[in-house]
């Protein structure tokens, strides 16, 4: 099965086909245009983009699930940023590849996988593209350009809903975003270096919830003074830092910190 465009596919693009025990399909719902979820990671080039060709954008945790060596799994979350963009079909090439769930094509020359769902059984697997579809998060900057290059606007698929955030949503968001940045952490760092012993807060679930903070402890780095030598220097990013709270002093992870309150207590921009 050679490469199609959307357009010309109809209702079902055919990408294997050895018989009726062995069969590789994607179920296609009709329609003029494909609304596709372009999502970064908070921070990302892509997150920041602005074109007049984005129809929506949204916050959004995006949520990851991992797998272990022992087949066990577990979860990880950042802070994420949606682009909603409405692609015309025949900007869309469906690739003879079977991705099980997860649909190879170009969009203006883009290579993109959509995240789709899909089954099957007794040897036949069917993927479903449905109108509104999403493709994998962080593509390169270049990439949503070329994009948003082949998007159009006004058509009757606006407005696009988006889900607007519960508050407990965005604060989780803000925690998660600004846990991610370091440039954060490096500016709280250095006021305690500098001795305005900041208020760190914490993460809830500790004995205490915030403290004033009076030291920082940073990674190792090593300094090259020579071609064969070098010092070890602790002037790497920060590692922990130490904070009174009550009568006690404690050392604190960096993990522990809830950096979005501690950046809003100092006045630091996010």
């Amino acid at each position: 099965m050679d490469a199609k465009k959307l357009s010309e596919c109809g209702a079902k693009y055919v990408i294997e086909d050895k018989g009726p025990d062995d069969r590789y399909e994607v179920e296609i719902e009709p329609g003029e245009y494909l609304v596709v979820c372009v999502g970064f990671t908070a921070g990302k080039p892509g997150a920041k983009f602005t074109h007049p060709n984005i129809a929506a954008t949204e916050k959004e945790v995006h949520e990851y699930k991992h797998y272990r060596s022992s087949g066990s799994k577990f979860w990880t979350a950042r802070a994420g940023v949606n682009h909603y963009l409405v692609i015309p079909r025949t900007a869309v090439t469906l690739m003879p590849e079977k991705g099980m769930s997860y649909i190879k094509a170009e969009i203006n020359g883009v290579k993109v996988t959509f995240n789709v769902s899909g089954g099957g059984g007794g040897g036949v697997w069917t993927d479903y593209l449905r109108m509104h579809t999403s493709t994998l998060v962080n593509h390169p900057l270049r990439d949503l350009k070329k994009m948003c290059e082949v998007a159009i606007r006004g058509t009757t698929l606006e407005p696009i809903k988006v889900k607007p955030m519960e508050l407990s949503e965005e604060v989780w968001w803000n925690q998660l975003m600004a846990k991610a940045s370091p440039r954060i952490k490096e500016k709280v760092a250095k006021m305690v270096e500098a001795g305005k012993n900041p208020v760190v807060r914490l993460m809830s679930g500790y004995t205490f919830d915030k403290g004033e903070a009076i030291e920082v402890s940073r990674r190792s780095r090593k300094h090259r003074t020579s071609e064969t030598s070098y010092t070890l220097e602790y002037d790497g990013s920060p590692k922990s830092i130490t904070v009174v709270a009550g009568f006690g002093r404690y050392r604190v992870k960096m993990t522990q910190i809830d950096w979005y309150a501690t950046a809003k207590e100092n006045g630091v921009a996010l």
